[in-house]
């Protein structure tokens, strides 16, 4: 995992190279501020770099304070099959919903074939399993925790015998159904779910481009919906390092970062946690901007101590029909 994770930050890399040396010349905009009638207004700062998103901007330009949800999925009389069915019996009904507007079932196709990638990238070769000593049982016992799930266990089963050119189409249907508006697809396309793989993004430079541009709107529309656990997220994804998709995506400066690490610290009560980056002169700035934020988005509903639960499996199914 760790050589898989240098792998994908340097590869990361060699893509923003390039543009780094001309953002470095650019002249940072001055900065501007903008009012609700709601809160206070939130300073933001337009970024230096071309391209790169401004999510403080986005959400201090909302005004909204209650959400909309997604539109509904046409009706159809068939439930979804269960998390544990072979995807090589349902697939195919699944992208016929799918294609037909159900944004719930472009969810699982697009998780479940995340999962399915997810265990083909891991799972050890055939040349590698012929090497194993039928005598050495912590070998074969270290083989068996390398093809199974480790998030739910029973959840590779569901890939035997589908082809793996079917798991190229994981990123094409989460999209879409992020695009309908379906959270866990935004949550998981945001995280990078279909990504979490250097071949992928060495083979798919498409793919890159496209969650670079959808994931600042995804992100600010999951915090428009008080969904605490993206906050969260946003929260210990700034430590600088971007290694991530998201913070790659995301790009946030250090008063950007540094906003969304007190609002995750407001969400989970621990607002004395200071700041711990390199220039403490942002917290006051930052303080008061992720107030404003966990003010208009968070605190009319309180938070319930099983919020998070099963969150960080973001490639479950179940959380396909589940609002924030």
């Amino acid at each position: 995992m760790g050589v898989l994770a240098i792998a994908a930050a340097l590869f990361w890399r060699a893509r923003t190279d390039a543009g780094a040396s001309q953002a470095e010349r650019s002249v940072a905009a001055p900065a501007t501020k903008v009012e609700t009638p709601e809160s206070p207004g939130i300073e933001t700062e337009t970024p230096a770099a071309a391209g790169s998103p401004d999510l403080l901007a986005a959400l201090a330009n909302d005004t909204t304070q209650t959400w909309a949800p997604p539109p509904p999925s046409p009706t159809f009389s068939e439930p979804l099959p269960p998390w544990d069915a072979k995807l090589v019996d349902v697939l195919p009904a699944l992208k016929a919903r799918a294609d037909a507007g159900d944004q719930v079932a472009a969810c699982h196709i697009g998780l479940a074939l995340s999962a399915c990638a997810h265990a083909h990238s891991y799972a050890p070769s055939k040349a590698l399993i012929r090497q194993v000593d039928p005598n050495d049982k912590e070998a074969i016992d270290r083989m068996a925790w390398m093809t199974q799930d480790i998030r739910r266990p029973g959840r590779e089963a569901t890939c035997v015998g589908l082809d793996p050119s079917a798991m190229e189409e994981r990123f094409a249907y989460l999209q879409q159904a992020a695009d309908a508006g379906n959270g866990a697809a935004m949550l998981a396309y945001a995280e990078g779910v279909p990504l979490q793989f250097f071949e992928a993004m060495y083979r798919h430079p498409e793919w890159l481009e496209a969650h670079r541009q959808r994931v600042p709107r995804y992100v600010a529309e999951l915090i428009r919906r008080g969904d605490r656990f993206m906050a969260f997220l946003l929260s210990m994804g700034n430590d600088g390092m971007q290694m991530s998709p998201l913070a790659k995506a995301l790009q946030m400066d250090e008063p950007t970062a540094a906003t969304f690490w007190y609002l995750g610290r407001d969400i989970l009560s621990q607002p004395k946690e200071a700041w711990h980056g390199p220039t403490p002169s942002v917290e006051r700035t930052a303080r008061e901007r992720a107030h404003t934020l966990y003010t208009r988005y968070f605190e009319q509903r309180p938070f319930r101590s099983d919020e998070f639960n099963g969150r960080s499996d973001m490639m479950n199914i179940e959380h396909c029909r589940v609002t924030p």
